[in-house]
């Protein structure tokens, strides 16, 4: 019997249905050992379904271990999962399917497999679901587009950071606003490998530099920026306040994101003892995007 016959050596199919809270860091959990992730809103401002496929050699059990991990992290039981053999579709053509074009402010995000124009006065961003997090649908990402333009509306966005840049959306459109540098910067390799291709893929890589830093560990630039956003998780957010807060130029913008609503008062009170002054929020779903401001000297 041939491995394209033999049940034991297909790939394999988790699926979940959880919280929206839930659905970046179990996402994130699992996107190094998965062939494919995919997720989508069941409803709006609902549980999310994410679909993932893995090898035929990826135990159940170690699956299991790190939602189970990553759930503990933020209070949560693990996740019900179901398994499932994977029937004999066209898996292109279906995660084609669950990533439409989105209209995000002026922001127009889309997959590979959309032949139409962007709308007109829209700023395209190309990109395909994918191993890095951040494709447009998660209300941490919305709310930090929609902060970036809100800012670009007011000033030059100069020299900007992107922590924790998944697929590079964000850095991407800062580049669209502008930015005449960007340091896009994230704790995996694989993360870093795909924001590099969609910065090529956008054409903005003359102006954005990807980069695998863990916190500022490893960026070429860590201070001075006009413009800082990281859309990571509360706790990181929180053990990163001093040199996010300094990195941030005298009368520049910082923009945090990947905190629930519950978690806004820990994340504002590290950034208040950093002498930053608090602009807004954005809330989406449970999630909120807040805005600071550096003072000038």
């Amino acid at each position: 019997m041939s491995g394209a016959d033999d049940p034991t050596q297909r790939p394999w199919r988790m699926r979940m249905v959880i919280e929206p809270m839930a659905e970046p860091p179990l996402g994130q959990a699992i996107e190094a050992i998965a062939q494919s992730i995919s997720s989508f809103e069941i409803n709006p401002g609902g549980p999310w379904q994410v679909d993932a496929i893995f090898a035929a050699d990826v135990p159940r059990a170690e699956i299991e271990a790190r939602l189970a991990l990553a759930a503990a992290s933020f209070g949560r039981a693990p996740p019900a999962i179901v398994v499932d053999e994977i029937p004999d579709i066209d898996w292109v053509a279906e995660n084609q399917r669950s990533f439409p074009p989105l209209q995000i402010g002026r922001f127009y995000v889309f997959g590979s497999h959309v032949t139409a124009p962007p709308p007109p006065g829209a700023l395209p961003i190309a990109l395909d679901a994918g191993i890095a997090f951040g494709s447009g649908e998660h209300a941490t990402t919305r709310g930090c587009l929609l902060a970036i333009e809100a800012v670009a509306k007011r000033r030059s966005l100069g020299f900007a950071l992107d922590l924790g840049c998944g697929s590079a959306i964000l850095a991407i459109a800062l580049a669209r606003l502008g930015a005449r540098h960007v340091v896009a910067a994230d704790i995996d390799a694989d993360s870093v490998r795909v924001a590099a291709e969609n910065l090529r893929l956008n054409r903005v890589a003359a102006c954005v530099r990807a980069c695998v830093s863990d916190g500022f560990a490893s960026l070429p630039r860590q201070s001075g920026f006009d413009f800082a956003v990281a859309n990571i998780l509360a706790g990181p957010l929180v053990r990163l306040s001093r040199p996010l807060a300094h990195a941030v130029a005298p009368g520049g913008t910082l923009v945090l994101s990947g905190l629930l609503a519950e978690q806004e008062t820990e994340v504002r009170a590290a950034y208040r003892a950093q002498r930053l002054a608090f602009t807004g929020r954005r809330a989406i779903s449970g999630w909120h995007t807040l805005s600071f401001r550096r003072q000038q000297r």
